[in-house]
């Protein structure tokens, strides 16, 4: 009994084996006469149209000294608590400031909970904390950093409750600095 079932499931391998043969077959027998060259491989699975993958267009910002930079290069990762009485007033200010430039800004919750200004904030994980925090900085909120996209660099700009023309000046001496090879 044990050989009938093993022959049986064999020969309905070789059945569906030879029907993605013959499926193959019948493709190349289609494509005779179309004017495709000999060496044109034909494949039983349909061809799906990818587009090309999307580029940002440059969103261009320029510095204090005269260089343009792509902010599409950098953003800003914020570390915030929800119920932090200096991120309830400087969340909403660093938001209207990256309205205002077009610099991004990627927020972390270290309470696991958004406020109005980030309310999808992601909690961060201890290896997220570390990675920013682990050069013997305290951890506090909010903290901000300017991260370089494409290297992962990333550059402390503040630490606790500051004014936005601070916060610029601080992202303006850093990105001046960097494009000039410093730091």
């Amino acid at each position: 009994m044990k050989y009938r079932y093993l022959f049986f499931v064999l020969g309905l391998m070789t059945i569906s084996c030879s029907a993605s043969v013959l499926d193959e077959i019948a493709a190349l027998e289609a494509q005779k006469g179309q004017g495709r060259p000999a060496s044109t491989t034909v494949s039983s699975k349909p061809e799906t149209d990818t587009p090309p993958p999307k580029v940002k267009p440059a969103k261009p910002y320029t510095l204090p000294n005269g260089t343009v930079i792509n902010l599409n290069d950098y953003t800003l990762v914020l570390f915030m608590q929800a119920h932090c009485p200096y991120c309830q007033q400087f969340d909403p200010q660093l938001a209207e400031l990256s309205k205002q430039t077009g610099f991004s800004v990627f927020a972390y919750t270290l309470d696991g909970q958004g406020d109005a200004a980030f309310p999808n904030a992601a909690p961060a994980p201890q290896s997220v904390v570390q990675t920013f925090f682990g050069n013997g900085m305290p951890v506090m909120t909010p903290t901000v950093f300017l991260v370089e996209v494409n290297t992962l660099r990333t550059y402390p700009l503040l630490q606790g409750m500051t004014s936005m023309p601070d916060v610029l000046n601080r992202i303006n001496s850093h990105l001046i600095a960097i494009t000039a090879g410093g730091k």
